[in-house]
């Protein structure tokens, strides 16, 4: 596993996700940022903001994919 790091509200988090964990996950096991609520069905509210400027649904997004990310 290789260390990934993002920008989240401000700050800087750094952590080391499994290749196969989503966003959301990793958001919410590994850095404990439990505010993330998943919920993936079709009209369903739940995004990340992605460092690109377009939002995503975190729970599809690969944790990896979003390396460097604010």
């Amino acid at each position: 596993m290789a260390d990934i790091t993002l920008r989240i509200n401000g700050a800087t988090r750094t952590g080391s996700p499994e290749v196969r964990k989503t966003l959301a996950d990793f958001l919410r096991d590994d850095l404990d940022l439990t505010g993330t609520h998943v919920g993936c069905e079709p009209g369903s509210a739940e995004r990340a903001r992605h460092g690109r400027g377009r939002a995503v649904r975190s729970c599809l997004m690969l944790a990896v994919q979003a390396a460097g990310a604010r």
